[in-house]
């Protein structure tokens, strides 16, 4: 719209009639997203299939919509580490709910990614978010004069994000539930969806058990005399309720409750009063009702009809101080006693879905970003306007304020404070209203005189709306206020309100009689009581908030939220008043486009810059567009930033007008800009992405071809001939009945027995260790040790699997945990049993891992083990063949108890090589086929260059990189000899020693590491260069370069995210820096160590550092980092690319 040929509110409503008569509903005014309901479904205009075509799109490419909006957030969130919030405003009935759906719908689809790269956790979030729509509809919003789905609270929600940009959770925040509509609207209205809901569709035996029938039972339902709406289907909008309900991880019996409160609610708007022949004292006038009611809460019925009709009042002064009377309650009396109850129930059952929603949806990984989504009330003026519409008016006068104060005020300032050129726009800020209605100070306001209005005439409602309306009179002065009478009139940016005392201090003081807490405190229901919490102190001085003090101090927390983010905005027009699809009213769409302040908008937007951003920051992110600031991925610019910007923005061609410099930052006029520079940042990296892989796969070929080399070597290892025919020995005993796993049958699998190493290790080894808790003799030989998974009993639970270390002598079987005491590893013997005892062992023909040892006269060992086959062999060899192998679909064995327990095998192909165990049930794919034997050795080839020396096999040379602070591009040169020297002289580390006996994870026996070769013996000497003038014998060759780096004593991981651990035992983490991981374990946790410094860590905020890529320990356990490193800061850019 800023390309419009003449700018005036008038043109502003005429363009956008066009456009939606067109069945265009969105418009764009720079990077406020313009949106006039349709009152109608549009075909194509929302699903998946629009989804995808905003997908990685900018808002120039694609038409307006609330799609490309939400991708912008989502892009800036990942692409400038900004958390981002979207404030939708607009009058009631414009379209602001939907819209708000339409960005959690987008938002949750894109952040999740594919079905096949999101973990469970991960989609469990989105569906939750997703969930949290249907059931918040139901509970807060209602059907209004202007509004079919009009919400009635004020709803903000934000997303959780990781460092990658995934869900990991998200927060509701509730602001002013319209809870006085529970007991009464206006003609033509309804009560919330959600009691139309469960009066309509519930279940015949819910129905039963609290007494709900259909609405016109109800008088808090059936007064308004609007029981349907169009367009609305009351019992589908239930199941869905229903299965959000579900998604949410709400048992049946909460949700029982939920129901049995609402129909209390309802029972209680039956309840009606009789008085007295002189008016001074009530009673019940159905006693039935009140008895049912008493069921339904599960109360006394005389509690209940005493709370109800009486006041319990304590004396606090003179000579009676202490004495407590019953003072009966008239008809008025009664019945707002009886509603307030009601609208208390209601509201802290509102409350207490947002907590358990909250909880369900809570991050499941550490919180780097959010985006909030604000779906708040909108402008309301109706006939009569009450403390309601005052609440709801502020609000959005405060949200007004913030946008003027970003996109109108904020902005012209910063044009002067950078001394841009720039022409003044002249707008109205609406403070001043918002000062009207909060301030304390000099002159009370509406919210103040109301407080103090409550505090000094609390006994008597009219006394106090009268002083309400004495002390307005302080007011009289301000502009934007004028007193009526008995009703005041506040000028509010959308247009005069006129508000009605009558009733407002009552609204405000928002306070249930002692005898109805006292009432629902002596309910045996505990749901019902814990809605109801002990927090009133009777004896308290200080006054009790009031709803004015709360609708402040929530509408403050919101705009600081708000302004911790990001902002963008999505402004909603409703074109008519009748919720027609054909009629545009003009003057209705203008007096909104006035208040919007559109015009306004479109004038600052023309006039103004799209893009700023500080010198440093702008120059962070683009120096690699320029060869002046940059070579290869370095930046090399050693001037200032202001004039790192000047060589950027010139070498890229970018036009004089098109951008100015500040005295802090560089503004940039159009967005087709910005998206240029970003989209030639995201090419550079791909091209470097490309360098990245091409090495590579160099390296990559030269890896597997050494390899090679190592695995024929081993192969024609003597040593492996009775490994291997113990290996042979397994696959007989199998019979041909089992599936076999495909890295099993590889021909270099052997069968190694003590993977732990307690063979030949030192008492003060691991190995040691583990022989000294399993009390074996120093000489006495271990047939088999590794890591397994034990099917562990717990008291009064089902029995999980546990990880644990077996060690198997031709005597016994050791089981073992692995505990941390004072920050120490110790070994515990869990269980000791004779290898005479076992009866049979069992397995499934399926390819999972699971195998039971069958134990004679006491519980079997169900275990879980990579070696299963290598451990029923050792222990058939032992019973010299006479133990019995079962190979069954499904395994009997009995359990901690001794009773018969069974494990079922299940084929699920979508296992594939990983098996699941779940509710004494083993899902696992199709394996390789049963009668499969291992590989056959490869033989090796007698070529020339198997049989040549090692020096003449070709292979890439690999030079050191420097280790510079900055990029300087020069000509290499050929070290001295007195530099050869010194680095051949550099003694040689002796290879890294495997660490053996890992509780965690099997570890491979510590084999001989191959001594690398000197690039002097892997390449033939340079032959000189023949002198014509003189003969001269040749230079002698340089010495050898200097010996290969050490290798690590233990692998070496980066940290991804920041990790701050609370458990005992446990080590945070920093991202980007580097820890030695001692012990690894299948449950996900490692044990890490930093310096002097060990403790468990999760694995998955870690990532291998490859050997060839890390670098060398700085003396304290972790490895030094180089921020200049050209290659790591390609490789994560890569890594990031591909996220």
């Amino acid at each position: 719209m800023v390309l419009l040929t003449k700018i005036s509110d008038e043109d502003i409503s005429s363009n956008l009639k066009k456009r939606w008569e067109a069945g265009h509903i969105y418009t764009n005014i720079g990077q406020v997203l313009i949106s006039v309901n349709p009152f109608r479904m549009i075909n194509g205009l929302y699903g998946e299939a629009a989804m995808r075509g905003y997908v990685r799109k900018n808002r120039l490419e694609m038409p307006p919509h609330v799609y490309a909006v939400a991708e912008s957030m989502y892009r800036n969130m990942v692409s400038y580490k900004e958390s981002q919030c979207v404030i939708i405003s607009g009058e009631s009935g414009a379209g602001k709910t939907e819209a708000a759906k339409k960005i959690i719908e987008y938002v949750s689809e894109v952040s999740a990614g594919t079905e096949s790269s999101a973990s469970d956790a991960i989609r469990h979030i989105k569906e939750m978010v997703l969930a949290t729509n249907p059931l918040l509809e139901s509970f807060g919003c209602a059907k209004t004069l202007r509004n079919n789905n009009s919400s009635r609270h004020g709803k903000y929600l934000e997303i959780q994000f990781n460092a990658e940009g995934q869900p990991v959770g998200a927060v509701i925040t509730n602001y002013l539930l319209e809870k006085g509509r529970v007991v009464g609207q206006i003609r033509d209205e309804r009560n919330f969806h959600i009691f139309y809901q469960v009066t309509k569709a519930s279940t015949g035996a819910l129905r039963d058990s609290v007494g709900i029938s259909t609405p016109d039972g109800y008088s808090y339902t059936s007064a308004a005399r609007c029981l349907d709406v169009e367009n609305i289907d009351d019992t589908k909008d239930y199941r869905d309720t229903l299965e959000a309900m579900r998604v949410i991880g709400l048992t049946d019996t909460e949700v029982s409750d939920i129901h049995r409160v609402l129909a209390a609610i309802l029972w209680v708007g039956n309840v009606t009063f009789a008085e007295n022949e002189d008016g001074t004292e009530t009673s019940v006038a159905d006693t039935s009702v009140t008895e049912f009611l008493a069921y339904i809460l599960q109360v006394s019925p005389e509690t209940l009809a005493q709370a109800l009709t009486k006041r319990t009042i304590e004396a606090q002064r003179g000579g009676r101080r202490g004495s407590v009377y019953q003072v009966p309650l008239n008809k008025v009396q009664a019945t707002a006693a009886r509603d307030a109850l009601a609208k208390s129930m209601y509201d802290r059952l509102f409350d207490w879905i947002i907590a358990r929603v909250n909880n369900a949806m809570r991050a499941v990984q550490p919180v780097k970003y959010t985006i909030g989504v604000l779906d708040i009330y909108g402008f309301e003026i109706f006939e009569h306007n009450s403390f309601e519409q005052l609440c709801i008016n502020y609000v959005n006068e405060k949200l007004q304020q913030i946008f003027i104060e970003l996109t109108l005020k904020t902005e012209q300032e910063e044009y002067v404070r950078e001394r841009i050129k720039w022409t003044p726009i002249p707008y109205f800020n609406n403070k001043v209203v918002c000062e009207l209605i909060e301030e304390k100070r000099p002159i009370p306001g509406v919210f103040a005189a109301m407080n103090d209005a409550c505090a000094t005439a609390h006994a008597d409602s009219t006394a106090a709306d009268s002083s309400f309306m004495q002390r307005l009179a302080a007011c009289s002065s301000h502009k934007h206020f004028e007193s009526r009478g008995t009703q005041f009139l506040i000028k509010h940016y959308a247009g005069d309100v006129y508000y009605e005392v009558a009733g407002m201090t009552d609204k405000n003081k928002d306070q249930l009689l002692r005898d109805l807490l006292t009432l629902v405190n002596s309910t045996s229901n505990s749901f019902v009581r814990s809605l109801f919490p002990d927090d009133i102190d009777p004896d308290s001085k200080r006054r009790p908030p009031t709803a004015s003090d709360r609708i402040k101090q929530s509408a403050n927390d919101l705009v600081s939220t708000l302004r911790r983010a990001a902002p963008s905005y999505i402004r909603t027009i409703k074109p008519n008043d009748s919720k027609s699809a054909t009629h545009y009213d003009d003057k209705r769409c203008l007096h909104q486009i006035k208040y919007l302040g559109l015009c306004e908008n479109v004038r600052v937007r023309r006039a103004g810059f799209a893009y700023r951003q500080t010198f440093d920051k702008f120059v962070e992110r683009f120096f690699l567009l320029s060869g002046k600031t940059s070579y290869a991925g370095e930046y090399t610019w050693r001037g200032s930033s202001e004039d790192a910007v000047r060589a950027i923005m010139n070498d890229m061609g970018v036009k004089e007008d098109g951008w100015q410099m500040g005295v802090t930052k560089v503004f940039v006029r159009k967005p087709e800009t910005l998206f240029a520079l970003e989209d030639e940042r995201d090419k550079y990296w791909h091209r470097m992405a490309g360098r990245i892989q091409r090495s590579w796969r160099r390296h990559w070929k030269y890896m597997n071809d050494m390899a090679s080399r190592i695995q024929r070597s081993w192969r024609r290892s003597k040593s492996r001939v009775e490994a291997i025919r113990v290996r042979d020995y397994g696959h007989d005993l199998l019979a041909g009945g089992k599936e076999r796993r495909r890295f099993s049958l590889v021909s270099m699998r052997v069968f190694h027995g003590d993977y732990l190493g307690l063979m030949g290790h030192s008492p003060a080894g691991i190995g040691g260790r583990l022989r000294a808790a399993c009390n074996l003799a120093p000489r006495e030989p271990v047939l088999f040790s590794g890591n397994v998974t034990l099917l562990a009993a717990r008291t009064m639970m089902s029995s999980r699997p546990s990880p644990r270390i077996l060690v198997m002598t031709s005597q016994y079987v050791f089981i073992l945990n692995v505990t941390i005491e004072r920050r120490a590893v110790s070994y515990v013997l869990e269980r000791k049993l004779g290898t005479i005892s076992l009866s049979h062992v069992s397995m499934s023909p399926l390819q999972d891992d699971w195998i039971v040892l069958h134990v004679q006269n006491e519980p079997d060992m169900v275990l879980n083990t990579v070696f299963k086959t290598e451990l029923a062999t050792h222990l058939k060899r032992i019973h010299q063949g006479g133990l019995r192998v079962d190979i069954t679909q499904q395994i009997s064995y009995l359990n901690k108890n001794k009773k018969a327990t069974s494990l079922k095998f299940v084929k699920d192909e979508s296992m594939r090589d990983t098996d699941m165990y779940k509710d004494k049930t083993v899902r696992i794919g199709s394996g390789q086929p049963a009668n499969s034997r291992s590989a056959e050795p490869i033989r090796p080839k007698s070529s020339a260059i198997s049989n040549a020396p090692a020096a003449a096999v070709s292979r890439p040379q690999y030079r050191p990189q420097p280790q510079a602070q900055s990029y300087q591009p020069s000509i290499p040169s050929r070290p001295s000899t007195s530099d050869q020297q010194r680095q051949s002289a550099a003694p040689a580390i002796p290879a890294r020693q495997s660490i053996v006996g890992q509780p965690l994870a099997p570890v491979v026996a510590t084999r001989p590491t191959p001594q690398i070769p000197s690039a002097a013996s892997a390449r033939p000497a340079i032959a000189p260069r023949p002198n014509k003038q003189a003969a001269v014998a040749p230079p002698p060759p340089p010495p050898p370069p200097p010996p290969p780096p050490p290798v690590r004593r233990e692998p070496v991981f980066r940290a991804k995210y920041d990790f701050a651990s609370t458990i005992d035992g446990g080590l945070s983490l920093t991202a980007g820096e580097v820890y030695e991981i001692v012990e690894k374990h299948d449950n996900g946790w490692w044990l890490g160590k930093s310096g002097a410094n060990r403790g468990w860590v999760p694995s998955n905020y870690l990532e291998e550092v490859p050997a060839d890529q890390a670098p060398a320990s700085n003396g304290n356990g972790q490895a030094a980092f180089n921020p200049n490193d050209t290659v790591a800061r390609l490789a994560s850019a890569l890594a990031n690319r591909r996220n």
